[in-house]
């Protein structure tokens, strides 16, 4: 008889000592020594090595990439402690969550079922249930949330001064009397990423008087440095570059165009002139590639013929 309950986890095996003695005199006795093994019932559900599990994972990753292995562990033996693993089933935006994630049955190996994209969302959680081979069978679940981490995907994206499809903004008008640190316009940029991919920074990289004009580069401000002069040009052209602080870093660009006027019928002239120039720009552009094109048709047909005199030619012979 046993005094209290066995538990094999603990002692899986039991050497006993039987003693038999006589009542002679003297008294005689014999030893007998008994393995004693305890058998295993499935008594211990599988056991997580944490309480839960945080995955991070830089976004764009490739579709179907390992990110991360879980394991459980179950004191018991044989069938008792073969341990599969799956994932409970829920949503992510009304998406199974079987179209994010999956898990190998066997190993616990979680694997990423698309690329996930940070601007999209930004963390997840997901329940895996770890479940012995015993009968009945025994399991437990264990929390794991994945973390998206950003990376430099996106350019920044100029709100102000507006640009038109051929990154060139609409006119800003400047009065000719305005003094030095007169404040011409801002820009104002987003960035979809975040941290420091969004850390953005503004350059003037081109202009019509580079000395005329400075940008902060934190604010994005452009003030003039100096004072409108008779000899200065009334249209100026600013070209402003932002850039992100992403590794590498992704920039977008568009062109400030600039009147120094008192008022807007004495600006209107000045971008007539220009919105004109910019449309003969754009006919000769389409005049040059109409060229280019018959050139290329000529040249092919004078190669055919060439090639259809040259078969002629041999055919007589």
């Amino acid at each position: 008889m046993t005094d209290r309950p066995l538990d094999r986890e603990k002692a899986s095996q039991y050497n006993i000592t039987i003693t038999a003695t006589d009542k002679g005199t003297p008294p005689l006795s014999t030893n007998k020594t008994i393995l004693l093994q305890i058998s295993d019932i499935n008594d211990n559900a599988p056991a997580f090595e944490k309480a839960s599990y945080s995955i991070y994972v830089p976004e764009n990753n490739p579709s179907g990439a390992s990110i991360f292995q879980i394991q459980a562990f179950d004191p018991d033996v044989d069938q008792n402690s073969h341990i599969t693993y799956s994932i409970l089933t829920s949503n992510i935006e009304e998406l199974p969550i079987s179209s994010y994630i999956s898990i190998h049955s066997e190993t616990g190996t979680i694997y990423a079922q698309r690329s996930f994209d940070y601007e999209q969302f930004r963390e997840f959680q997901l329940q895996v249930k770890a479940q012995d081979g015993g009968s009945p069978s025994l399991s437990s679940n264990v929390t794991v949330r994945v973390f998206i981490l950003d990376r430099n995907d996106n350019s920044p994206q100029i709100l102000s001064p507006s640009p038109d499809s051929k990154d060139s903004a609409l006119f800003e008008m400047i009065p000719r009397s305005a003094e030095a640190d007169y404040l011409v316009t801002k820009v104002v940029a987003v960035d979809a990423d975040s941290g420091h991919n969004a850390w953005l920074s503004y350059q003037l990289i081109q202009a019509t008087e580079p000395a005329f004009f400075t940008i902060d580069s934190h604010t994005g401000e452009i003030r003039t440095a100096r004072t409108f002069m008779e000899r200065d040009s009334v249209k100026q052209r600013l070209v402003l570059l932002v850039k992100d602080n992403g590794r590498p870093p992704l920039s977008a660009s568009v062109t400030l165009n600039l009147v120094f006027a008192e008022n807007f019928q004495e600006a209107l002239p000045e971008m007539k002139n220009q919105m004109n120039s910019s449309e003969d720009q754009s006919d000769l552009q389409f005049y040059l590639v109409v060229a280019l094109a018959l050139m290329s048709f000529l040249f092919l047909l004078s190669v055919i013929l060439a090639i259809a005199i040259k078969l002629r030619q041999i055919q007589k012979e």
